[in-house]
């Protein structure tokens, strides 16, 4: 029986393992992403996500949270990532679930999951939004390498919650988003302890946690939401992100969808599958764009430069996911070239004073 198609439209009203708000202590200053992953929400039938795993429905909330926080809240100076289950921040994707899926899904949906961390680093360093894994229980595989990929680390020191990666040792694979890298290349750890660490499936907690640069700072159960507060204000008061800016709506993409066909507004995509080839075709603006920071604000989703990368991104993930016997991509543009260099001069007047024309951007640059 064919797998129903997976989709990557969603809304934090219809989150089932995330929840996105903004605590009134920090002035709407910080997101916290609390992850309370529900057992029975698999996005397939045939596992269960316990201690908070994740599969690619958990995934699909965060990569639309992130999103969010960028156009629709951008007074956002930091992020914390924290877990609504005692003693477990989480433990990483779910292992049954990768066990039932092909391997061509697999692969896609390491690919997918490392590039939510890729764009969470993207956020501090191009967007001036850090944040914070704020351990209060045990991050192993997937879940440590969700937390290196935020600026810092902060870990419960209560004498059983750990961070690891125990993918070697329990497993015989490597770790598939990137944790071996970021130890490395990011940690700045040494590379004898980053081997040891990488073959001690309990993992490593406490004081030696910090003195091997796993994670920043431990804090003992009653002290923690303290260092995490601590460690906010400090994010907020660095921060040079807007404090009154209002951000921009995204709505749904709408699309009409068929066994060869997938058309939204600026986007259509075309499946030979006989020939195994999608044809992408990209259309141009089809009415006059904002030229003024005023106009592109009142604009706001449904100008060119938002939505047409908006549904190119769509797109590409339905080929990716739902249509895995193409093999060749074939992009089309169509429209006025004059249209098109507009936009592009009206986004480089701004993009170095405006938030919002600084995020079309770089949406633009991820997508490509």
């Amino acid at each position: 029986m064919k797998p129903a198609p997976i989709r990557f439209e969603t809304h934090p009203s219809r989150y089932r393992h995330y929840k996105l708000d903004f605590p009134a202590e920090y002035g709407g200053r910080v997101a916290r992403l609390l992850l309370d992953v529900k057992e029975d929400g698999g996005i397939r039938p045939g596992y269960r996500l316990k201690l908070n795993s994740y599969d690619l429905g958990v995934d699909i909330e965060l990569a639309d949270a992130l999103q969010r926080i960028r156009f629709e809240h951008p007074n956002t100076a930091a992020i914390v990532f924290q877990s609504a289950k005692d003693r477990i921040f989480c433990s990483g994707a779910n292992i049954y679930m990768l066990g039932s899926s092909s391997h061509a899904f697999k692969v896609n949906f390491c690919k997918f999951t490392n590039e939510t961390r890729l764009y969470l680093e993207e956020m501090s360093a191009e967007s001036g939004i850090p944040s914070l894994a704020a351990l209060n229980g045990t991050a192993s595989g997937g879940g440590y390498e969700l937390a290196i990929s935020c600026d810092e680390i902060l870990l419960q020191d209560d004498g059983s919650s750990a961070v690891s990666l125990p993918e070697t040792p329990l497993l015989g694979v490597l770790p598939g988003t990137g944790g071996l890298t970021r130890l490395t290349d990011k940690r700045k750890i040494r590379p004898d302890l980053a081997d040891v660490f990488s073959t001690v499936a309990e993992g490593v907690r406490g004081q030696r946690a910090v003195k091997w640069g796993l994670v920043d700072e431990t804090a003992s159960r009653s002290q923690f939401e303290g260092a995490v507060k601590r460690r906010l204000d400090a994010m907020i008061a660095r921060s040079k992100r807007p404090t009154d800016a209002k951000g921009i709506e995204l709505p749904p993409l709408e699309a009409e969808r068929s066994e060869n066909k997938l058309v939204y507004k600026y986007v259509e995509v075309s499946i030979d599958h006989d020939a195994r080839v999608a044809r992408i075709l990209v259309k141009g603006p089809d009415a006059p764009q904002p030229e003024t920071i005023e106009a592109i604000h009142a604009a706001g989703a449904d100008q060119w430069a938002i939505r047409a990368f908006r549904e190119l991104d769509d797109a590409l993930l339905e080929l990716r996911f739902n249509h895995l016997n193409v093999g060749v991509l074939v992009l089309e543009t169509r429209g006025d070239l004059e249209a098109v260099r507009s936009v592009d001069r009206t986004l480089a007047r701004f993009v170095e004073s405006d938030w919002l024309v600084r995020e079309i951007v770089l949406q633009m640059k991820r997508v490509l």
